[in-house]
């Protein structure tokens, strides 16, 4: 896993932790190649307009035995108080094939959901994914999703 931030770090004593100062943040990982060659991979590049309002460019890629997954998210954060914030955003979800079969048309889906930092290194956020299309029929096609999911920096 790999987590970097472009940042100014700045003590305000010699017991405090650094300040992040910048606006400008990104996240990956990948994880590694299992035993039919799946692998996993994502990163997410965002922007913090301001103290209240951040902007997230996410892309994950899979790769499964007979197709790959794609999916490029852009999402808006906008925070009510220090912790808890709205999300809304669009997505275009798309299987790339392996072995010559014919892959599903793109999905474009909508993403409306509620987040709360824990703390600065965690985090929970609920999600309603919305498919605009019809092309729901893939290998890995759901109409509309609901998740649940954490995540733990460290």
């Amino acid at each position: 896993m790999i987590v970097g931030r472009a940042q100014n770090p700045q003590k305000s004593s010699a017991f405090d932790p650094q300040v992040e100062t910048s606006k400008l943040s990104i996240e990956a990982f990948s994880y590694p190649v299992f035993m039919d060659n799946e692998m996993h991979s994502q990163f997410t590049l965002g922007y913090k307009l301001d103290e209240k309002f951040a902007v997230e460019l996410q892309n994950f890629y899979d790769t499964y035995r007979t197709f790959d997954v794609q999916r490029v998210e852009l999402k808006l954060k906008k925070y009510f108080g220090d912790k808890l914030y709205f999300v809304n955003g669009v997505a275009m979800e798309r299987e790339l094939d392996n072995h010559g079969f014919d892959a599903a048309k793109p999905r474009y889906i909508m993403t409306n959901g509620v987040g709360y930092d824990i703390n600065k290194n965690v985090m929970m956020e609920v999600n309603h994914d919305l498919n605009f299309n019809t092309s729901n029929i893939g290998t890995y096609g759901m109409p509309s999703l609901f998740s649940v999911k954490s995540k733990i920096k460290f």
